[in-house]
């Protein structure tokens, strides 16, 4: 997703990018948390569970959150997040997200065609 952007773009990026190291059985996300990240999977499992029922596990790059090219707003999580190994994970909150597509044109079109959210935690109730 990131292979379009430019030098300065990237640079800007990865000022903003920041990594977290998560154990096993950490929660992330709990349902009903405001979605103000995005997250990058770079090492290990996550779950994802509706009411104690997992409905997804993701993987190295995976990418779990909210579109935020789709929606003005931003949403609550309609599950939660638990990891079950240890994980490396990368995130970048939306404003901070926001201001440099803002920045870069060129670059958030390209990002807006290419963003693929393996799971949007968005609850759309």
């Amino acid at each position: 997703i990131f292979a379009g952007a430019s030098p300065g773009c990237l640079r800007a990026l990865s000022m903003k990018f920041k990594t977290t190291h998560v154990p096993p059985g950490d929660t992330l996300v709990h349902r009903g948390d405001v979605l103000t990240a995005l997250f990058f999977v770079a090492r290990g499992s996550i779950e994802i569970l509706r009411d104690d029922i997992v409905v997804a596990i993701l993987g190295k790059d995976d990418v779990f959150g909210e579109n935020l090219c789709k929606h003005e707003t931003v949403g609550k999580s309609s599950c939660n997040v638990r990891a079950l190994t240890y994980c490396d994970l990368h995130k970048i909150h939306r404003d901070d997200l926001l201001e440099i597509l803002d920045m870069y044109p060129e670059f958030a079109e390209h990002f807006v065609k290419n963003l693929e959210i393996t799971f949007d935690l968005r609850d759309v109730s």
